[in-house]
Protein backbone atom coordinates (compact mmCIF):
# COMPACT_ATOMS: atom_id res chain seq x y z
CA UNK A 1 0.00 0.00 0.00
CA UNK A 2 1.42 3.34 -1.05
CA UNK A 3 0.09 5.38 1.93
CA UNK A 4 1.66 3.03 4.47
CA UNK A 5 4.95 2.96 2.56
CA UNK A 6 5.06 6.77 2.48
CA UNK A 7 4.20 6.98 6.18
CA UNK A 8 7.01 4.59 7.04
CA UNK A 9 9.42 6.48 4.82
CA UNK A 10 8.41 9.71 6.55
CA UNK A 11 8.89 8.19 10.00
CA UNK A 12 12.30 6.71 9.20
CA UNK A 13 13.77 9.72 7.39
CA UNK A 14 12.61 12.06 10.16
CA UNK A 15 13.91 9.67 12.85
CA UNK A 16 17.33 9.40 11.20
CA UNK A 17 17.44 13.20 10.91
CA UNK A 18 16.56 13.45 14.62
CA UNK A 19 19.31 11.04 15.60
CA UNK A 20 21.74 13.05 13.47
CA UNK A 21 20.59 16.27 15.12
CA UNK A 22 20.97 14.66 18.55
CA UNK A 23 24.62 13.91 17.74
CA UNK A 24 25.33 17.27 16.09
CA UNK A 25 23.85 19.13 19.07
CA UNK A 26 26.97 18.17 21.04
CA UNK A 27 29.31 19.89 18.56
CA UNK A 28 29.76 23.52 19.64
CA UNK A 29 30.96 24.75 16.23
CA UNK A 30 27.77 23.34 14.61
CA UNK A 31 25.64 25.11 17.23
CA UNK A 32 27.29 28.50 16.80
CA UNK A 33 29.05 28.53 20.18
CA UNK A 34 32.62 27.97 21.35
CA UNK A 35 31.94 25.58 24.24
CA UNK A 36 29.41 22.90 25.08
CA UNK A 37 26.47 24.51 26.88
CA UNK A 38 23.50 23.08 28.77
CA UNK A 39 20.86 23.80 26.06
CA UNK A 40 22.85 21.59 23.66
CA UNK A 41 22.27 18.62 25.96
CA UNK A 42 18.58 19.44 26.21
CA UNK A 43 18.24 19.74 22.44
CA UNK A 44 20.07 16.44 22.00
CA UNK A 45 17.78 14.63 24.45
CA UNK A 46 14.66 16.03 22.80
CA UNK A 47 15.82 15.17 19.28
CA UNK A 48 16.80 11.64 20.30
CA UNK A 49 13.47 11.09 22.10
CA UNK A 50 11.51 12.37 19.11
CA UNK A 51 13.40 9.96 16.87
CA UNK A 52 12.41 7.08 19.15
CA UNK A 53 8.80 8.29 19.06
CA UNK A 54 8.84 8.19 15.27
CA UNK A 55 10.20 4.64 15.28
CA UNK A 56 7.41 3.62 17.66
CA UNK A 57 4.91 5.21 15.25
CA UNK A 58 6.33 3.00 12.49
CA UNK A 59 5.04 -0.09 14.34
CA UNK A 60 1.43 0.97 13.57
CA UNK A 61 1.90 3.48 10.77
CA UNK A 62 -1.71 4.19 9.86
CA UNK A 63 -3.04 4.33 13.40
CA UNK A 64 -0.23 6.62 14.56
CA UNK A 65 -0.10 8.92 11.54
CA UNK A 66 -1.14 11.83 13.78
CA UNK A 67 2.48 12.00 15.01
CA UNK A 68 3.36 13.62 11.68
CA UNK A 69 1.37 16.74 12.61
CA UNK A 70 3.65 17.81 15.48
CA UNK A 71 6.67 16.47 13.57
CA UNK A 72 5.89 18.78 10.63
CA UNK A 73 5.57 21.64 13.11
CA UNK A 74 8.91 20.80 14.76
CA UNK A 75 10.77 20.46 11.45
CA UNK A 76 9.26 23.75 10.25
CA UNK A 77 10.24 25.59 13.44
CA UNK A 78 13.77 24.14 13.43
CA UNK A 79 14.12 25.19 9.78
CA UNK A 80 12.94 28.73 10.58
CA UNK A 81 15.33 28.97 13.53
CA UNK A 82 18.26 27.62 11.50
CA UNK A 83 17.53 30.02 8.64
CA UNK A 84 17.27 32.98 11.01
CA UNK A 85 20.57 32.18 12.71
CA UNK A 86 22.18 31.55 9.32
CA UNK A 87 21.08 34.93 8.04
CA UNK A 88 22.56 36.77 11.02
CA UNK A 89 25.85 34.88 10.67
CA UNK A 90 25.70 32.82 13.87
CA UNK A 91 25.93 29.58 11.90
CA UNK A 92 26.87 28.78 8.32
CA UNK A 93 24.02 28.76 5.79
CA UNK A 94 23.46 25.44 4.04
CA UNK A 95 21.19 25.24 1.02
CA UNK A 96 21.40 21.44 1.25
CA UNK A 97 19.94 21.41 4.79
CA UNK A 98 17.26 23.91 3.81
CA UNK A 99 16.21 21.85 0.79
CA UNK A 100 16.31 18.65 2.85
CA UNK A 101 14.01 20.19 5.47
CA UNK A 102 11.57 21.49 2.85
CA UNK A 103 11.53 18.11 1.08
CA UNK A 104 10.95 16.33 4.40
CA UNK A 105 8.06 18.65 5.27
CA UNK A 106 6.49 18.05 1.85
CA UNK A 107 6.97 14.26 2.16
CA UNK A 108 5.40 14.16 5.63
CA UNK A 109 2.48 16.40 4.64
CA UNK A 110 1.78 14.36 1.50
CA UNK A 111 2.07 11.09 3.44
CA UNK A 112 -0.39 12.35 6.03
CA UNK A 113 -2.78 13.57 3.33
CA UNK A 114 -2.69 10.23 1.51
CA UNK A 115 -3.05 8.23 4.72
CA UNK A 116 -6.09 10.28 5.77
CA UNK A 117 -7.63 9.90 2.31
CA UNK A 118 -6.91 6.15 2.30
CA UNK A 119 -8.35 5.66 5.78
CA UNK A 120 -11.65 7.31 4.84
CA UNK A 121 -11.96 5.04 1.80
CA UNK A 122 -11.75 1.80 3.80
Amino acid sequence: MKPILLLRLSYWIAAIADFGLAALAWMPERMGVTDTVYPMGLASAIAFSWGVLLLIADRKPLERRWILIPTILVVTLITIARTRFSLDGTIEFSIVLLLFAVALIVLMAYSLYLANKYDTNI
